[in-house]
């Protein structure tokens, strides 16, 4: 088998970032988590809640999810980190992790615009963050591998750099060519794409399934290039003290 260079292992590694940071950005702020306030509030005032009041209780439900899955990747977290270290294999781990976000993430275009299912939302969305985050333990145990002690910083900085610049690429793909403004039309005044029923709000709830498609196809540069280093057969490397301090 032809020996994978540490150039393309470390450009492998950079792409985890690329292809995981639009759950960051498209779903948990600037797309998802408005349209799920926005019909949840919607929802609420169906309900009999005066305008503030279903603001605030959808926002205290989006709240409870994020606390719920935090708690869950707080807790867990620690526990991985250490199985990272001592089990060396953490490719699978990372596959299986993946496959959670994207289940999760795809889920979302399910979502319905007139909150009959605000709970199975929640919990869609909440299962593929636990999978991003958990992945993100395994990819940061797998740094020490890449590159020298004195590279550590510098390698984990171009790949945080790296995904930044994914999720706000892929922002702008959303606004521009999905998302439906109150008129119907995207941000430059184009139907949604692919004949996307702005009237179902399918534009938007397009992030899900392109989140997914995203991750699925940026994450190929990894599972190509990385391979898993040598277990260490004891507790207390990178993937715990990632587990603790992960990158956002």
């Amino acid at each position: 088998m032809q020996e994978i260079s540490t150039r393309k292992r470390i450009w492998g590694w950079y792409f985890f970032d690329w292809a995981s940071q639009p759950y960051h950005t498209l779903l948990v702020t600037f797309v998802f988590g408005p349209f799920f306030a926005a019909v949840a509030a919607d929802f609420f005032m169906g309900q009999g809640l005066a305008d503030e009041a279903a603001k605030a209780q959808a926002q205290t439900i989006w709240s409870l999810c994020l606390t719920v899955t935090g708690l869950i990747i707080g807790f867990g977290g620690p526990l991985l980190g250490a199985l990272a270290d001592i089990s060396g294999r953490r490719t699978r781990w990372v596959l299986g992790f993946s496959i959670m976000y994207v289940i999760g993430a795809g889920g979302l275009w399910f979502m319905d615009p007139e909150g009959s299912n605000l709970w199975w939302m929640l919990g869609s969305f909440g299962f593929g963050f636990i999978g991003a985050e958990f992945a993100l333990i395994f990819i940061n145990s797998q740094l020490p591998s890449l590159c020298g002690k004195d590279d550590v910083g510098k390698i984990s900085g171009s790949g945080f750099a790296f995904g930044y610049l994914g999720g706000v690429i892929s922002l702008f793909i959303l606004l521009l060519l999905f998302v439906e403004q109150s008129n119907g039309k995207t941000l430059i005044g184009l139907d949604p794409a692919f004949g996307l029923d702005a009237a179902a709000r399918e534009g938007t709830r397009a992030v899900g399934p392109i989140t997914a498609i995203w991750f699925a196809v940026f994450m190929i540069p990894y599972f190509l290039w990385v391979r898993d280093g040598k277990s260490t057969g004891q507790k207390g490397g990178v993937g715990t003290q990632s587990s603790w301090w992960c990158n956002p």
